[in-house]
């Protein structure tokens, strides 16, 4: 949407008030040419011209000034109290303008690619804030608004001083909607030696903490290092936002885990059960060996007595004794048949119990741990059995 707005800016030169770039009648007084050349309508004009050393004043006698000289210049740089033309010499000024001109004629006949060129070897010789603003203007054609951006922000850098206030004024309404296509983002990392790629360009090596200033949109960010298992994401950053991530990374022991099918103690608990089942079922057979030996020395002395030669009317003892033999040797054999098959049960659950790895995701929350499970063995009159409950 700026790469539009500016175009049609660019194209009804008047309306963004850029400054002609004319033709001068006589010699200039400085030893750097103002930049000169006809500018055909209705291409675009680029912005303010940097300016080199100021011209020497008129003698006090009312003389016209000599030609310039380099020491002139020199000395007239020495006494320059703008920031932006310090350290920057006579020559170097001279090459800057003659570039900077040439790269007002490629921008006028919208060569953006080449203007921006021109603008950025010009601004190798003198970083003068009105070469930052066209080269913003040549930017912003070819859809790069995070170049933009730090061009404009070189720009601005003194304020109105080397452009003017209209140029500043419509440098901060540029920053603005460029600013809503840029995200800032912050990743560190605190592994030695830890690689960090965005959008596969290598940013970081760690420990350590990279901070930029990228286009909004969908990025590929990547970690990795010697011993520990790679990371890598798609990002969504949204326009205008800062997004700031650590970079975790794990060893594959860090995030290998290890579960059951039960907990621990079922198994085993199980087996025992059924150990203690059959114990129970073995003490009730064992009861009812001795009922039935019982019963039988009761049948042999009715036998003794009557006068039949047999047993032909046994007491009401006798007949119970046979019962409860009869019940206890029933419930023994469950016994066995239940405990057998609790103790074959637990033996299986051992077998399966067995731990199995799995990886965690780290991001992710914990695997929660398996609901418990009660068994209760029930023992009653002529009930003999196990009840479990739980949640798997």
């Amino acid at each position: 949407m700026i790469a539009a707005l500016v175009g049609a800016a660019i194209v009804s030169a008047p309306a963004l008030g850029w400054a002609e770039v004319p033709a001068p009648a006589t010699a200039p007084a400085t030893a750097t040419p103002t930049p000169a050349g006809p500018t055909p309508a209705p291409a675009p004009k680029p912005g303010p011209t940097p300016q080199p050393a100021p011209p020497p004043k008129p003698a006090p006698d009312g003389s016209k000034p000599g030609p310039i000289t380099d020491d002139d210049l020199a000395k007239a740089q020495r006494e320059d109290v703008r920031p932006w033309a310090k350290d920057v010499t006579p020559e170097q000024q001279r090459q800057a303008l003659v570039l900077f001109t040439e790269a007002n004629d490629l921008l006028r006949d919208a060569l953006f690619v080449r203007a921006v060129e021109k603008y950025r070897e010009a601004l190798r010789y003198w970083r003068h804030p009105a070469i930052y603003y066209n080269l913003a203007l040549a930017l912003v054609n070819l859809d790069q608004p995070v170049e933009m951006d730090a061009a404009l922000d070189e720009a601005m850098r003194y304020g109105e001083a080397p452009l003017d206030a209209d140029k500043l004024d419509r440098a901060k309404g540029y920053k603005l909607l460029v600013a809503k296509q840029i995200a800032t983002v912050e990743y560190s990392v605190d592994v030695a030696g830890a690689k960090v790629t965005f959008d596969g360009t290598e940013v970081l090596v760690g420990p350590g903490t990279w901070e930029a200033r990228v286009r909004a949109g969908d990025h590929a960010v990547a970690a990795s290092a010697e011993g520990y298992l790679p990371v890598q994401f798609t990002q969504k950053l949204g326009g205008g936002e800062t997004t700031r991530l650590r970079l975790r990374l794990y060893t594959d022991a860090e995030v290998t885990r290890y579960r059951r099918r039960f907990a621990t103690w079922l198994p085993w608990t199980v087996t025992g059960v059924g150990v203690a089942i059959a114990g129970v079922g073995a003490l009730l057979h064992a009861s009812a060996l001795s009922g039935f030996d019982a019963y039988d020395a009761a049948i042999a002395e009715c036998a003794r007595t009557d006068p039949s030669g047999g047993c032909s009317s046994p007491s009401p003892d006798i007949t119970d004794r046979r019962r409860t033999a009869e019940s206890r040797q029933l419930l023994g054999i469950s016994g066995y048949a239940l405990g057998g098959a609790a103790i074959a049960a637990g033996v299986t659950m051992l077998v399966l119990n067995r731990p199995s790895s799995y990886r965690i995701n780290p991001g992710a929350e914990a695997v929660p741990a398996p609901a418990p499970v009660a068994v209760t063995p029930v023992i009653g009159d002529g009930v003999l059995g196990l009840a479990a409950s739980g949640r798997f």
